[in-house]
């Protein structure tokens, strides 16, 4: 089976015509056509989960909903990926699928105790992994959340933080790796994310703040290096 691309939510209306689903994020970053990833929208009512021992791999993509809202369809999501993980499947979740993973695995998500978190931000790595094959210690990465990791699940380890997310990246067992920032989004998709959100931006940071963070981003290779770096050395394949 194709590795699957886990959708948790959708994209802000304004990138959706000009973007994509998530799905075409994912695959432009890895640099793969869209029909190398299996959508699976485990939102939809009717979403069939496949035997989780039999997959291939999984990306757990973002959303603008919360873990910690328990929502049905969100519970039976992380039950599954937690039958995956158990069968060492390869999993990379991002951002809600990080926050999903830890919350299924015995950890615990919940409103990020400093407050969100958006834009062009430095992460620190604190334990090397090939996760992050070639990149500097400390680096760029394009983020956007308002919870995060609050407790780990038993046997995690963190493997990058900075100063306003203690958990930016962990490391669960060989083969699940989470990340709390976004590697499939560019600098366009960011934008047009702060440009949306401008308004809560201001109220919660002050007149003028989403403008500054807007000006500030630019497009950085971690979020490809690491899709990519997550492929060839979890997924065991190629560009």
């Amino acid at each position: 089976m194709k590795p699957i691309l886990l959708r948790t939510g959708r994209p802000v209306p304004a990138l959706r015509d000009s973007h994509g689903e998530y799905e075409s994020w994912f695959a432009r970053q890895l640099g793969w056509p869209t029909d190398r990833l299996h959508l699976l929208d485990c939102t939809a009512v009717d979403a069939s989960l496949p035997d989780a021992a039999g997959v291939d791999g999984v990306f757990v993509t973002g959303s603008s909903s919360s873990v910690h809202a328990r929502e049905p369809w969100s519970v039976r999501a992380g039950a599954w990926l937690a039958e995956a993980h158990a069968a060492g499947v390869p999993i990379l979740g991002v951002c809600y699928g990080h926050q999903l993973l830890a919350d299924a695995l015995g950890g615990r998500a919940g409103p990020n105790p400093n407050g969100r978190e958006i834009g062009l931000c430095e992460i620190e790595i604190a334990i090397e992994d090939p996760l992050f094959e070639g990149l500097s210690r400390v680096f760029s990465a394009l983020e956007t959340h308002t919870d995060a990791v609050l407790e780990l699940p038993p046997g995690a380890t963190v493997l990058a933080h900075n100063a306003r997310t203690t958990v930016q990246a962990m490391a669960i067992g060989p083969t699940t790796r989470t990340v709390q920032f976004h590697p499939e989004f560019d600098a366009v998709a960011l934008r047009a994310v702060i440009a949306a959100r401008a308004v809560l931006i201001d109220a919660e940071s002050g007149p003028g703040t989403a403008a500054r963070l807007h000006a500030a981003v630019v497009d950085v290779p971690t979020g490809p290096a690491i899709l990519r770096n997550f492929a060839r050395h979890f997924l065991g394949t190629g560009p």
